[in-house]
């Protein structure tokens, strides 16, 4: 790698931390944001290069956002809480923009995943002379809608199959919308066990694969573990009451970025017509609603090669047109 740093940024008054790699200083920057909230991407590393192969064609920049992995809260005692709140997360995201523009020079392009396609299509919307292409990955754009698609697609799941469990537990808690972290997480977990979030995982393996890829990484210690476990949970309960209210459709009217919607079809989390009513009445120098057949909401790490073609058909367009 000619470019492999991992190194803290000023971003809203805190630090926060990037990993840089990149083949050849020459290539365009591509910002990948986690989907969440509250979840790390550092330590995703690599996955995502193992899945996608993108550092030889782009300088990839894994950002851990405010609240997460090495970017959570110090555990110590009286140390300062720092706000998150989606104005903040929209700001950070405009900031390390700012910080990538004078670095490398030119403007980024984004991946973004679920709400990390959400921020990152907030950003676009304010400063378009940032970023070159956005390509957001299931993302959340009608929350309300959602929550009541995902609760009734794992209720009635739960039924068909006779899973007593899963019907006390998801009657329990009842319709959304489900602000608070346990019912958040309860729904969560039974959406993930019928194929909702991946295809080829249920909610224990998603999680052991988090923490595995936590305790694995070079770039975090058992400490910074420690960390991202709370910062997620602090993370959700800080947003969740305040991203309930999303709906793109009605507030985002249109973007000056081009944009390319990579949507699952069989994704139970951020459903596939509010992808396409979404796409239809977005305004936006050019864009493109991609379907993956075989994806629910991770098609990157579901169908990675036609995602990584994606991404790579992005970049020739941007290059062939600059």
């Amino acid at each position: 790698m000619e470019i492999d740093t991992l190194e803290g940024v000023q971003l809203g008054g805190i630090t926060q931390w990037i990993r840089v790699r990149g083949a050849d200083a020459s290539n365009p920057v591509l910002l990948l944001m986690q989907q969440g909230p509250g979840l790390p991407l550092i330590n995703d590393r690599r996955r995502f290069e193992r899945d996608l192969g993108l550092e030889a064609g782009f300088t990839v920049v894994y950002w851990d956002q405010r609240g997460t992995g090495l970017s959570a809260p110090s555990l110590r005692r009286n140390s300062n809480r720092f706000d998150i709140s989606v104005a903040a997360m929209v700001d950070d995201t405009i900031a390390l923009l700012r910080v990538l523009r004078d670095r490398f020079g030119g403007k980024t392009f984004i991946a973004g995943f679920s709400f990390g396609a959400t921020f990152a299509a907030w950003a676009a919307a304010r400063r378009p002379d940032l970023v070159a292409a956005l390509v957001a990955a299931g993302m959340d754009i009608d929350v309300r809608a959602a929550e009541d698609h995902a609760y009734a697609f794992a209720l009635d799941v739960a039924r068909q199959r006779g899973n007593r469990g899963a019907v006390r537990q998801l009657e329990a808690i009842g319709p959304p919308p489900h602000t608070d972290v346990r019912r958040f997480r309860v729904r969560a977990r039974w959406l993930a066990d019928f194929g909702g979030i991946t295809t080829h995982e249920n909610y224990r393996g998603l999680l052991r694969a988090q923490l595995g890829s936590l305790v694995r990484s070079p770039d975090y210690s058992t400490v910074d573990v420690i960390r991202t476990v709370r910062g997620i949970s602090a993370s959700r309960a800080a947003l969740l009451p305040e991203l309930a209210t999303t709906d793109l459709v009605r507030t985002m009217p249109r973007v000056d970025v081009p944009i390319v919607m990579a949507q699952g079809r069989l994704d139970r989390v951020a459903p596939g017509d509010a992808a396409q009513r979404f796409y239809d009445s977005l305004t936006a120098p050019s864009k493109q609603l991609v379907w993956f057949e075989c994806s629910a909401h991770t098609p990157h790490h579901e169908e990675p090669a036609k995602f990584r073609d994606l991404l790579m058909s992005v970049r020739a367009s941007h290059l062939a047109h600059r």
